[in-house]
């Protein structure tokens, strides 16, 4: 996925070699539902993922080769949460709850078109924080990093709009989706069959998704430009 996001860079860059290119910065902010993907679970009655929210905030640098094509890298801290019911063996109902909170680092392709947008690309995380509650056994908020994994990868694709702003300075507003591309369970959670309580014929992965609504703050920083004297001197533009 590296490789290939380096390509596309690249094929991006000699495609708009020619246009004038301007760097960007801005400030984003989401808040939306988590989902933690395990067909095992979907599939066991006495094991009932709840509707659960998560949220992230952070920064971005934007490279714009033109009003079209841009790349961007996002530095954003994340929230996920995910709420179960489950019965135990006499049928009595209880809850629990596991969540993290991330690092993640973003590389995204975004395409521009009539005040709109589209984005796609890698995100790698890095677990900073984990908590697990249980009715049960009165857990409350307990350190479970044992039984995750330290970091994992994401693709990551959004979409959305220009809300307001003035010519240096925009408002978008979107919905950005993320999942998870490999088991955020580590060897030990799978051995303790973290976070059910079941014991399942075959091992399912553990795949975190995510839906944002997504705002963000963009504004405009400056530009490279070339002078048309014999030593063609190269300077960074503030707008």
């Amino acid at each position: 996925m590296r490789k290939a996001a380096i390509a596309f860079s690249i094929f991006i860059f000699s495609q708009t070699l020619y246009s004038q290119t301007w760097f960007d910065v801005g400030l984003k902010g989401g808040y939306g539902p988590d989902f933690l993907v395990n067909n095992n679970f979907y599939n066991d009655h006495n094991f009932s993922p709840k509707f659960s929210f998560g949220y992230l905030f952070g920064g971005k640098v934007g490279i714009n080769f033109n009003e079209t094509h841009a790349l961007t890298i996002d530095v954003t801290s994340s929230s996920f949460n995910q709420s179960f019911n489950y019965l135990d063996s006499s049928k009595t109902e209880y809850s629990r709850s596991i969540g993290f909170n991330a690092l993640n680092f973003v590389l995204l392709y975004r395409k521009t078109t009539n005040a709109s947008y589209f984005e796609i690309g890698p995100q790698y995380s890095m677990i900073t924080k984990t908590r697990f509650s249980d009715s049960y056994t009165q857990t409350q908020n307990t350190d479970v990093s044992e039984n995750l994994v330290k970091s994992y990868y994401s693709a990551v694709m959004g979409f959305g709009g220009y809300l307001a702003g003035t010519q240096n300075f925009r408002v978008t507003l979107g919905l950005r989706f993320s999942y998870a591309l490999n088991d955020i369970i580590s060897s030990t959670g799978k051995q303790m069959d973290f976070p059910s309580i079941t014991k399942y014929n075959s091992y399912k992965t553990s795949n975190p998704f995510t839906a944002m609504l997504l705002i963000e703050m963009d504004f405009d920083l400056g530009y490279f430009a070339t002078s048309k004297c014999k030593k063609k001197k190269t300077r960074f533009l503030l707008f």
